[in-house]
């Protein structure tokens, strides 16, 4: 008996090809039904209701949205941040309070399921909680013209969306991504890729400064290098901090990154 043709059948040419798209719409079929679980990874809450600015905000799909917001000083910029990923609003206390010292208003804000916002994350909860930063802010009665958009990491995703749909004043990626699907594949080779920042960037003309580590072990350099070449800003501004990864800029290079924010934000047009 031949058990080789028993067990793996009669050779045909077309086999590894029917092989391969078998395994690629396994992965494509995993990567669009839990994509939302293995991107988003929230930590267990870091703060409490009493954090300093804490409020709430309401998306129009009256969904709560825990938030921050310290006040600018007198004619200074207010920056809608949008956090990485594994993190909380709490986390980042001192990076928005040494911004805040700088003079520039912070309206921070948790992603569904992050910190003390209520629900599952995902890219449309992410994208419809900037939304409500942004309405909140020109509730407060911020302009368009006082605000800009900061986003790390995961959270250069909704940024990206709301300055395609908004015009801020200026626009602030650190290690942003070029999608999702390109981090682990360079490219998005699966349906339903999340947050395509690559594409959107091409289309939008905010000043834009891109800050990126160049030894960045999660989102790769030449992630923030492409998004600064796609821009249409006609002011663009590329900031490589030498000798830093992913998870350690601000621990090895906040003077840089914040004098970096700081210059980009004061040449901005006045309002």
């Amino acid at each position: 008996m031949n058990w080789k043709r028993l067990i793996i059948g009669k050779w045909n040419w077309k086999r590894p090809f029917i092989s391969l798209g078998s395994i690629y719409l396994m992965l494509a079929v995993f990567a669009v039904s839990c994509a939302d679980n293995v991107i988003f990874q929230p930590p267990d809450p870091t703060y409490t209701r009493e954090i300093k600015g804490f409020t709430t905000i309401t998306t129009t799909e009256h969904r709560t949205v825990a938030a921050l917001h310290l006040k600018a000083k007198p004619d200074a910029r207010t920056i809608i941040y949008s956090h990485g990923n594994a993190e909380d609003i709490g986390q980042l206390i001192e990076i928005f309070t040494a911004l805040n010292d700088r003079g520039f208003g912070i309206i921070a804000y948790d992603y569904p399921g992050y910190g003390l916002s209520p629900g599952k994350p995902s890219e449309t909860a992410t994208e419809q909680s900037i939304q409500a930063a942004w309405d909140y802010a020109m509730q407060s009665g911020i302009s368009p013209s006082d605000v800009v958009i900061l986003g790390q990491s995961i959270g250069s995703g909704p940024s990206v969306w709301l300055s395609s749909n908004k015009e801020p004043a200026g626009m602030i990626l650190i290690s942003p991504m070029k999608s999702v699907y390109s981090i682990p594949f360079g490219y998005p080779i699966f349906p339903g890729d999340r947050f395509p920042n690559l594409k959107r960037i091409r289309k939008i003309r905010t000043p834009l400064l891109v800050i990126h580590g160049k030894q960045d072990e999660v989102i790769p350099y030449g992630h923030g290098v492409a998004i600064h070449e796609a821009s249409a800003a006609g002011k663009k501004f590329l900031k490589t901090i030498e000798n830093c990864g992913h998870n350690d800029l601000y621990f090895r290079a906040s003077d840089e990154i914040f004098d970096s924010i700081v210059r980009f934000i004061h040449d901005l047009p006045k309002h």
